[in-house]
């Protein structure tokens, strides 16, 4: 058994190095979760839920909230409620360390879907700046949903790799990890539906079985999502399938005076509008605040997200039709924004910064090298990362969006390391 682990990993030292990875990717997320970090907002709020959850209370902020509830994925809270549950309190810092534990998962799977695609120490490589990725390290220091996505993404692309091994049951594991994928991050549904037709398309000329396939990951997902879309029909009294929230995301992502930043949406708002504001409101207002005002103004007679909803598609409109070289412009400074360097501080000092750069450009020479060996694994690859690219030119434009998708572009990175690698050794 030993020698058959140590065989499929490269032999002893390769194994123990995976190992020592591990251990390392482990300890950092653990000494993280432990000590803490200052939440964000969105980390103060999906605590604040997943305590009221566990009182009984029901989901929501609370009485100080500046948006509905419903605007905020369920799957990391109700996760966390479900933890308080199991240790009779709201402990905090347990959920934290379990979450620790799934997000080093991410640096498993990063080395199996790379060892898979480039071999072992490419692979191992790949694996390593998964461990130390800052970003996702600090995001472990508090309740955040990316890195739980960047693990339940990376599973279900290896489940996926896995599933295509063998019959179509096998289909129901990564259908199952895209549906938790997408309560936590609302916009991967649309995603699994996109893997799914690469799922039906690798083998189109048996049309039928490959439907039923396709067929069985659509339907683990939906199982997963359904009995929260049940629950928003009774609570929100409207078809919901995750959360709202989707008309102030098109509305800031389509607002050229930002220039694609998100956080000068409001200001510029308030600026545009001062039969509205008053210039103090800048300080004092969040942007759900600020954008529920305008919403109020313009159509007092909708709901707030519907409203902006409208104000954003007819914006999106108009800066299509009048104005395209500047909204093109706008697309292009959103792209460069998420893509540009990792969230957080962390992220701008100047040897992590090298290290994005370098782990992008070799995951795109990876994806372009896979496309030339491995049409199917590379659009399943691409279709995932040009839906969250184009997701993130149309809504909010936020490096946190890649932030899910390291462990795939470091699987990625492997690839082109195994290419540069036997391009240097070939006669």
């Amino acid at each position: 058994m030993e020698g058959g682990l140590a065989a499929r990993n490269g032999g002893r030292v390769a194994l123990a190095a995976l190992v020592a990875i591990l251990m390392l990717g482990l300890g950092l997320r653990l000494h993280e979760a432990w000590d803490g970090r200052a939440p964000v907002y969105d980390a103060a709020a999906y605590a604040a839920i997943a305590e009221n959850l566990d009182r009984g209370d029901g989901f929501t902020v609370g009485p100080r909230a500046t948006q509905p509830s419903s605007n905020y994925s369920p799957g990391l809270p109700l996760f966390v409620a479900g933890l308080y549950g199991v240790t009779g309190g709201e402990h905090e810092r347990f959920a934290r360390v379990v979450l620790a534990l799934i997000g080093a998962l991410s640096v498993l799977f990063a080395y199996l879907i790379g060892r898979r695609l480039a071999g072992v120490v490419p692979a191992l490589i790949g694996a390593l700046v998964v461990a130390i990725y800052p970003a996702l390290l600090e995001y472990q220091g508090m309740l955040m949903s990316e890195p739980l996505a960047a693990t339940l993404l990376s599973g279900g692309v290896l489940a996926v790799l896995w599933a295509w091994d063998g019959g179509r049951w096998r289909w129901l594991l990564p259908g199952a990890l895209f549906g938790a994928l997408a309560l936590v991050r609302p916009e991967y549904l649309g995603v699994a539906v996109l893997v799914a037709i690469v799922i039906f398309l690798r083998h189109a000329r048996e049309w039928r079985p490959s439907l039923m396939r396709a067929a069985i990951f659509l339907l683990a997902a939906f199982v997963v999502i359904a009995p929260w879309t049940l629950r928003n029909a009774v609570a929100l009294d409207r078809f919901v399938p995750i959360s709202t929230g989707g008309g102030q995301v098109l509305f800031a992502g389509t607002y050229l005076p930002s220039d694609g930043d998100p956080e000068k949406v409001g200001g510029e708002v308030i600026s545009e509008n001062p039969d509205l504001f008053q210039p103090q409101d800048a300080g004092r207002l969040r942007l759900e605040q600020i954008l529920a005002r305008l919403a109020a103004a313009e159509y007092p007679e909708m709901e707030t997200d519907k409203a902006l909803s409208k104000l954003g598609k007819e914006q999106l409109w108009d800066d299509v039709s009048e104005e395209p070289v500047e909204y093109a412009g706008f697309v292009a400074t959103k792209v460069w924004r998420i893509w540009a360097h990792g969230p957080r501080d962390v992220m701008r000092e100047p040897v992590w910064e090298v290290l994005h750069w370098l782990l992008v450009a070799s995951g795109l020479l990876g994806l372009a090298v896979l496309a030339w060996q491995r049409r199917w694994e590379a659009l399943l690859f691409g279709t995932i990362f040009l839906s969250i690219t184009l997701v993130s030119a149309l809504l909010v434009a936020s490096p946190r969006r890649v932030l899910v998708l390291i462990p795939l572009l470091s699987s990625l990175a492997a690839v082109s390391i195994a290419w540069a690698r036997d391009s240097l050794s070939a006669p």
